[in-house]
């Protein structure tokens, strides 16, 4: 990696760069006798199936020598030649592209170019396919900052790590012009407003997805809710969340590609910290309206859960009833047929979080849609702490597929009674089997943890440890476990568009980074180890040929069998998004 060496200057340029924009954004906000802004009218999109073809004809140059195909899939119209494929969105006319063999791709080892010669790339790459916004006096577009592709092996106290790809991420800024000429710049949150291009080896591109709903007049001017009734509001959903700081910005929303947007309007970001015993947590970044216009979160109510309340039997291992022979299938029917089996965990409304009711509902209808069992759907004070550790062969671990969301740091996520509200790394033992059998020893393959963590580590951010020295001790069968490194947005889509990626056949690692991409901004708004960048995380078991990386959700394509010890080896993997 010897060509972005001496990157380090620009990178730490472009990173205070992001931060400063939110940082005027805070200071404005509190100290600025403006008492309105406006709500902007978006353009209806505009589906052009050509577009994805050119796209594709321009990335030739590249080694794309196959015939292009095209289908219409409904929701998006695809364009593939050979590993080469482009997306467009038609609920936005966003577009996602990826060379299938190179993006997220921990076999290779690419030669990459520097940072500064990535962005030329990255630019022209734009300017060619006209991808960015142009014309438009009410926003700004820019480059925020440079983030990467990795891939490291678990190695006890030291940190290797390969580079996969440099990302060249973009962002829009809306511009807001007041009556004595003044502008202020003002953030887009949301998951729409970032565009990202992947640069791989010997400087091809590799990946992009970018999104931008045009803006074609003001709807109306609006009275902006007070920041401090804001954050009194935020406080007061929290309830009894022991909140130790909080603070806010300014900012617009801007939907994520695969949904559709009609209007533009701000919102309030609040950030804040909470203490759960000996834990201080950064919650997830929380999202309240600022005018009478949206977005609006879905009313979704927590299902009752009483001390007696019995777990379901427990069904047969998917890899045992991969390998049960004929005969036992004939003396055991029922297991031959039982199906796949879910659950979901989550912290949501009572601690500030407004969207994790209807991202674990997605999740689990997903599934359910899919023929699936759900086995539990466990929020807010029934979201137990005991169904991950003590009882967790009848929960958790008695269940295929798991998402949690909620809140989270590098430490562990935050749960209810009973038990310590906090399940820690420390209570899913230091090695694989031992002192503990968390998780996989039953039944579980897959873990999301749809938070603001627990993968925070050295391998991409300063000021935290390795996380293979917290987290190794979780894979006592685990497949994967999913998460992120850094501080999050709480957004309603994480679970049910990671369940339409997998169901249509992407592998689980590849749906969840690319829902990550679709749904989570570029910044955060912290610094290390939090931020400022938010890196979307899996960390992955492999035992001989049976590597879980390209793994898929039952039925829908290839699932390696359980890595279990000896001979595991354990890999991270991130992605900034």
């Amino acid at each position: 990696m010897n060509s972005i060496s001496g990157k380090e200057k620009s990178l730490a340029a472009r990173k205070l760069g992001s931060v400063l924009v939110m940082l005027l954004a805070m200071l404005w906000a509190s100290g600025s006798s403006a008492k309105q802004l406006p709500v902007f009218k978006l353009a209806k999109p505009e589906f052009d199936s050509s577009r994805a073809i050119a796209i594709l004809e321009s990335l030739r140059g590249r080694g794309t020598v196959s015939e292009i195909e095209s289908e219409d899939q409904g929701n998006v119209f695809v364009a593939r030649a050979g590993s080469k494929e482009v997306e467009i969105y038609k609920a936005s006319g966003g577009v996602f592209m990826r060379d299938s063999k190179q993006l997220w791709n921990p076999e290779l080892d690419p030669d990459l170019p520097s940072y500064d010669k990535a962005k030329v790339l990255a630019d022209r790459f734009l300017a060619s396919n006209k991808l960015l916004p142009s014309d438009d006096p009410h926003i700004r577009v820019s480059l925020a900052k440079f983030s990467e592709t990795g891939v490291a092996t678990d190695s006890p106290k030291q940190v290797n790590k390969k580079v996969l790809d440099i990302q060249a991420n973009y962002r829009i800024n809306v511009v807001i012009e007041s009556a004595t000429g003044h502008k202020l710049v003002m953030p887009v949150v949301g998951g729409g407003g970032d565009f990202k291009v992947a640069i791989g080896d010997r400087g091809a591109v590799i990946g992009f997805l970018g999104v931008w709903r045009p803006i074609v007049d003001i709807a109306s001017t609006e009275e902006i809710l007070p920041k401090a009734r804001a954050e009194a509001r935020f406080k007061k959903m929290a309830g009894n969340t022991n909140i130790s700081k909080i603070r806010s910005f300014l900012a617009y929303y801007s939907a994520p590609a695969f949904e559709r947007q009609n209007i533009l309007a701000p919102v309030w970001v609040v950030m804040a910290e909470a203490k759960y015993g000996d834990h201080t947590v950064r919650l997830r970044n929380a999202i309240i309206a600022a005018t009478k216009y949206g977005p609006a979160w879905p009313d979704v109510p927590v299902k009752d859960r009483s001390q007696e309340e019995k777990p379901r039997p427990g069904s047969l291992d998917r890899d045992e009833r991969q390998q049960q022979s004929w005969l036992d299938r004939l003396i055991a029917p029922a297991f031959a047929q039982n199906p796949s089996e879910a659950g979901t965990s989550w912290i949501g409304p009572s601690q500030g979080l407004a969207g994790s009711p209807a991202n674990a509902q997605g999740f689990v209808d997903g599934l359910a849609a899919g023929g699936w069992d759900i086995n539990f759907n466990w929020g807010e004070q029934n979201a137990w702490e005991s169904d991950w550790n003590s009882d967790d062969d009848n929960w958790v671990d008695a269940t295929d597929f798991v998402f949690y969301t909620g809140h989270a740091s590098s430490d562990g996520w935050v749960l209810n009674s009973p038990n310590d509200t906090f399940l820690d790394f420390n209570e899913v033992g230091t090695t694989p089997g031992n002192p503990n059998d968390h998780y996989g020893q039953r039944d579980l393959e897959w873990i999301i943890i749809a938070a603001c963590g627990p993968h925070q580590s050295s391998h991409f951010v300063g000021g935290i440890g390795n996380a293979f020295d917290r987290w190794r001790g979780i894979f006592d069968g685990l497949h994967i476990f999913l998460g992120y490194g850094a501080v999050t947005f709480d957004n309603t889509t994480e679970g049910s568009r990671v369940v339409a990626l997998a169901r249509s056949g992407w592998t689980v690692i590849d749906a969840w980074f690319r829902a990550a991409w679709e749904i989570q901004p570029s910044n955060n708004g912290y610094g290390a180890p939090d931020g400022p960048v938010i890196f979307v995380t899996a960390m992955y078991a492999k035992v001989g040929s049976q590597d879980t990386r390209n793994d898929h959700i039952w039925g829908a394509g290839s699932v390696a069998s359980d890595p279990r010890n000896p001979g595991q080896q354990r890999y991270l993997m991130w992605t900034g998004t």
